[in-house]
């Protein structure tokens, strides 16, 4: 601890120098605080983090939801943002698999955090990285959406009013409230999304999107869908649905690709990969999408899209409701019921859509 005091301070005058030991004991207490469960208890009221921060997101720590349990942290920096003011520090932080040695050769890391410590009064607190690395970012909002906008993309006015319009008619169509907002992150990639954040995989992920419903944000990393990432939207409008109970991903995916399709295709373009996807693999059948979490998710969120689509037909949107609420362990059943046939007549009737969908 000494040795990295004195590396972090060497050249730091004297408030620095007291500064960067005091943010350091601060992240080494958040941490401890944890209890090795990071992800858990991401939401954990902490008089450690910016209290501003946590009233606005119920999930504060953005970047430690990703953490597995037990990961070892080696804390790599402790800088100053701006070397003039002794008011912002930048921490950066590697974490390694449980039970590994830090800087272990044979052991990739779990991932690289950021986070930032700002004063707040007389008093260090912990902060995200996301206000700091969007602070320049264009921001525009239409309705109860507010989109920033990553400065290599170009804002499209016209998505991004379309989108914020099917917030309002979702919510009414599944008779929830409308979240009061939607934070909206239009970037190049979930890399870029993830960076946002303070998080650094050793792998790359490529195109894709994500939302943190409780906290009602979204962030989209497919610049073909732009403003209009339907998908992750629903995500958030859904939550008071489930919020209180169990789902499956079958149900709490599908419902969102029905919606706003999947892996940046529509729901009926979502369908047609589907269906080429099944008569390559013949082995796949409804059966195995349900028992077998190998499958791929762009499988299960097609397959849970079209049975959302036979739910709705049979029942209306309180089917969809039900189905939504129902926990991983009675989905079978749960479509027996709504959908009022046996189950292999479901899966028959399943695949059969499949093919009439993508023929379209």
């Amino acid at each position: 601890m000494l040795a990295l005091a004195l590396a972090l301070t060497a050249c730091a005058p004297g408030p620095a120098r007291t500064s960067q030991l005091e943010v350091r004991r601060i992240w080494d207490e958040y941490l401890a605080s944890k209890r090795g469960q990071y992800a858990r208890y991401a939401g954990e009221p902490s008089p450690l983090w910016d209290a501003s921060e946590q009233r606005m997101w119920p999930m504060y720590d953005l970047a430690g939801f990703y953490l597995a349990d037990g990961a070892v942290p080696e804390v790599l920096s402790i800088t100053p943002l701006d070397a003039r003011a002794d008011t912002a520090y930048q921490i950066v932080t590697r974490f390694w698999p449980a039970g590994s040695t830090t800087r272990d050769s044979t052991t990739t890391p779990e991932l690289t955090m950021t986070v930032h410590a700002r004063r707040d009064g007389k008093r260090w607190v912990l902060a995200n990285a996301l206000p700091y690395r969007t602070a320049s970012w264009r921001r525009e909002t239409r309705r109860r959406v507010t989109f920033r906008i990553a400065p290599s993309l170009r804002f499209d006015d016209a998505s991004a009013t379309r989108a914020a319009a099917s917030i309002d008619s979702l919510a009414t169509a599944f008779n929830v409230a409308p979240p009061p907002r939607i934070d909206y992150y239009s970037t190049e990639s979930v890399d870029q999304a993830l960076l946002l954040l303070g998080v650094e995989f050793p792998r790359r992920f490529g195109e894709g999107g994500f939302a943190k419903p409780v906290n009602f944000q979204v962030f989209s990393g497919t610049p073909a869908l732009g403003e209009e990432y339907r998908h992750e939207m629903a995500h958030v409008v859904l939550l008071p649905i489930i919020r209180d109970g169990g789902t499956s991903l079958l149900a709490s995916e599908g419902v969102p690709t029905w919606f706003g399709g999947t892996a940046g295709r529509d729901y009926r373009g979502s369908v047609r990969h589907l269906d080429s996807l099944l008569t390559a693999q013949p082995q796949v059948d409804l059966e195995k999408v349900l028992d077998d979490m190998r499958v791929p998710s762009v499988i299960r969120n097609a397959a849970g899209a079209v049975l959302a689509e036979m739910v709705h037909e049979a029942g209306g949107i309180d089917a969809v409701r039900e189905f939504l609420r129902t926990p991983e362990r009675g989905i079978r059943d749960a479509l027996v019921r709504l959908l009022q046939r046996p189950w292999p007549e479901i899966a028959a009737a399943w695949r059969e859509r499949v093919s009439r969908i993508a023929a379209t």
